[in-house]
């Protein structure tokens, strides 16, 4: 039997060995977690820089993002809008201007950014204007029904990709020039006898189209008008532009907008479209365009038809 001395020798020399081999196995864990670890935080690297590159932070990606983050202007914003010619009084001390892309050269943009302002580039998504310099670009085939009262225009088939192609062409110009934001005009074809049959969810799908394609710009958009539709696009802009809500009672559709925090630039013409005068509206009229639920959130302006450089405030 052995002596005591002996089962103490071999009890220390098991625990010395259980020891070591279990400092070798904590060792051994200890390493392969910070292994893991570091190859989780790689990848996770990894991937929020690909989120990054695809534009993630204007709310979705494509190819040629530029790493920008969408401006988005905050509810009750002011702004003036001149399309009738280019523009040619940057008095006026407002957040945001909207002018034409293709009249206004990118000195305009320059001056307005000087002076503390942003600027929303106007063209038309969803018609053709044969004045304008891309003109010949429009296969005939995709040209649709006039727009009365509107001399030289036309609806345009927006499921085209040679459509989509001259948009894509016009971002390019609107970056180019240092647009801050666009305002495409004239998606709401669904309401309209556009000869093309296009529906709603033509329009979806192309406002989705437009929104990405700016992002990738490193650019704002805003929805024009295009009520039914709102409520399938409305996380992909970061304004909209109405026209005469007031007047066809339906302000309270477009206040979707300033409850998601994103401003509504509303427009009234209580003039007329025959009136294109400096005479302050007042009485009546003027409350009719200034006065609706929610109102006190929008940000009204009462503008000539023609949009020249008058305007009035409420």
């Amino acid at each position: 039997m052995p002596s005591d001395e002996a089962i103490k020798a071999s009890a220390a020399s098991g625990w010395k060995t259980w020891s070591t081999k279990k400092k070798a196995a904590i060792l051994g864990i200890t390493l392969f977690i910070l292994a893991l670890a570091i190859g989780l935080g790689v990848g996770l690297g990894l991937g929020l820089n690909n989120d990054n590159d695809n534009g993630s932070s204007g709310g979705g990606g494509g190819s040629g993002g530029d790493n920008t983050t969408t401006w988005q202007p905050p509810v009750g914003s002011t702004w003036q809008i001149v399309l009738s010619y280019a523009l040619n009084d940057t008095r006026p001390a407002v957040d945001v201007y909207d002018i034409d892309l293709f009249e206004n050269p990118a000195s305009t943009i320059d001056e307005l950014h000087a002076q503390s302002r942003r600027v929303i580039c106007y063209f038309s998504a969803g018609t053709y204007e044969d004045w304008r310099e891309d003109a010949s670009s429009f296969p005939q085939e995709d040209i649709g029904a006039d727009l009365p009262d509107w001399e030289g225009e036309s609806w345009v088939d927006i499921t085209s990709e040679a459509i989509r192609d001259i948009m894509t062409a016009r971002l390019d110009l609107a970056r180019e020039k240092g647009c801050d934001g666009v305002d495409p005009d004239n998606v709401d074809g669904y309401d309209n006898d556009n000869g093309l049959g296009l529906s709603e969810e033509d329009t979806v799908d192309y406002v989705r189209f437009l929104a990405r394609e700016a992002r990738d710009r490193g650019l704002s958009i805003g929805l024009k008008n295009a009520g039914a539709v709102i409520d399938r696009v409305i996380g992909d802009m970061q304004w909209s532009v109405n026209e005469q809500c007031a007047e066809y009672h339906e302000c309270d559709v477009y206040a979707a907008f300033v409850r998601a925090n994103k401003p509504v630039f509303h427009l009234e013409y209580p003039k007329g479209d025959k009136v294109n005068d400096e005479v302050e509206v007042t009485g009546r009229r003027k409350t009719e365009a200034c006065d609706f639920g929610e109102s006190d959130k929008f940000s009204t302006l009462i503008k000539n038809m023609d949009l020249d450089n008058w305007y009035q405030t409420c």
